[in-house]
């Protein structure tokens, strides 16, 4: 599989990523010999609507194996001040020790505004405090909130007091406390974002330049997605190509994009940009191999301000692959637009993924490489930044295949200590 050298080099393989949900605590146990290494990890900014509620504050991804207590702390002020009382923005409130992600949490001890979780490497290191916004909420409404994690054994008292300065510390990667914001939107506020597409038809054995105009009054992420359109047959399952790949994305005058090198019907998103607030235009190339089948491509462009739900900026458009040959004869597709908007599940209501899944122990800040270390990398499962929402390429089924052989392999690696050990008794 391969994604474009301009993708964060932390984005997993799907490969990788199986062979972390196969092997259990056959990843456990080749992480034990970090143990002294430091748990890093990455929060995100968070945009929610009024009338939310339940919303993880868990970080976006972790790095190593976490077991100990992580200890937040939310407040209506930046974290930059030991010494100051913590309030809540008006309309905002804080739950602990509810069903769910803030199940193992619990408000600290005569520190108003400060919350510890305890995490073990057997559970989900994403235990957090949850926040929701009133249906009162006024729109810009910012909460400043920050995270430490205290490894077992650690000074808790001691990170208590320093998470209520982890604002004074910009945060460059991973890192071993963070901070960052959870901003209140309306609907209206975020409709002001808006995102127009261009989409020239592509005729077999040539390349066309497609384009995203995007008016940005918040910074976000834009997607795209590529489907066969409306009535027309649905694409070949992957891996099985259609014949035209991306071969270059840019933002201008800023931002980033990447994109896959796979075909259009990759089952993941093809072009992702993370984007300024300002007017970004988004360039994507689209090649066409000389023999292809005629077909009618719907594009989707979703602006993504909104951390969860619908109600992101979204844009379609059509454009025609002017094939060789007709179009295969099949079962039409129905509109990619009829169906609702795919977002990220809620944290609040999902159950905890097993230790497996849970040890970025990565979108995406996302970004930024992962440090070179033996402990397992795990994305939040609901993490919809660089990382796995991100990773489908060339084949999938070779990828899955290789996760597979990894656990068997490390399976295998152990039956074969155990006789070696068992030769020399």
């Amino acid at each position: 599989m391969r994604i474009s050298r301009s993708a964060p080099r932390r984005i997993l393989s799907a490969g990788i990523a199986v062979a972390a949900l196969g092997a259990g605590t056959l990843v456990l146990a080749g992480a034990a010999h970090a143990d002294s290494q430091p748990v890093t990890f990455q929060l995100k900014d968070i945009v929610i609507l009024p009338g939310e509620s339940d919303r993880a504050l868990s970080p976006d991804g972790i790095y190593g194996r976490a077991d100990g207590t992580w200890v937040y702390a939310v407040s209506s002020n930046p974290l930059t001040d030991a010494g100051a009382s913590l309030r809540l923005p008006d309309g905002v409130s804080v739950k602990v020790g509810v069903p769910g992600p803030s199940s193992s949490c619990a408000a600290a001890t005569g520190t108003a505004g400060v919350y510890t979780c305890d995490v073990v490497p057997e559970s989900s290191p994403f235990s957090s405090p949850v926040i929701g916004a009133s249906d009162a909420a006024h729109d810009g409404t910012v909460a400043y909130y920050g995270a430490v994690f205290v490894p077992r054994g650690g000074n808790v008292a001691d990170a208590v007091t320093r998470v209520k300065t982890v604002g004074s510390s910009p945060a460059n990667g991973p890192t071993s406390e963070q901070a960052a914001e959870v901003t209140v939107e309306t609907s209206d506020h975020v409709a002001r974002n808006t995102v127009r597409l261009t989409t020239p038809d592509l005729p077999a054995g040539k390349s066309v330049t497609q384009q995203v105009t995007v008016h940005a009054v918040d910074p976000g992420k834009l997607q795209l997605h590529f489907n066969s359109a409306a009535g027309q047959p649905s694409w070949p399952t992957f891996p099985t190509p259609v014949g035209v790949k991306v071969t270059d994305s840019t933002a201008a005058p800023a931002g980033s994009c990447h994109h896959v090198t796979s075909d259009l019907n990759s089952p993941t998103t093809i072009v992702w940009c993370n984007l300024p607030a300002g007017d970004s235009t988004i360039s994507y190339t689209l090649a066409a191999q000389p023999e292809m089948a005629s077909w009618k491509v719907d594009v989707r462009a979703e602006y993504q301000v909104l951390t969860w739900g619908g109600g992101n900026p979204v844009a379609n458009s059509t454009f025609a692959l002017q094939g060789t040959a007709p179009e295969p004869s099949a079962s039409p597709t129905p509109s990619p637009t009829a169906s609702p908007t795919q977002t990220p599940t809620d944290p609040a209501t999902t159950p905890a993924p097993d230790a497996t899944t849970s040890q970025p122990s990565t979108p995406t800040p996302p970004g930024s490489p992962a440090p070179a270390t033996s402990a397992p990398v795990v994305p939040h499962p609901n993490n919809t930044g660089d990382t796995l929402a991100s990773t489908g390429t060339d084949d999938l089924a070779p990828a899955v295949g290789g996760g597979l052989a990894l656990i068997a392999g490390g399976a295998l690696a152990l039956v074969a200590l155990h006789r070696r050990r068992a030769s020399h008794r």
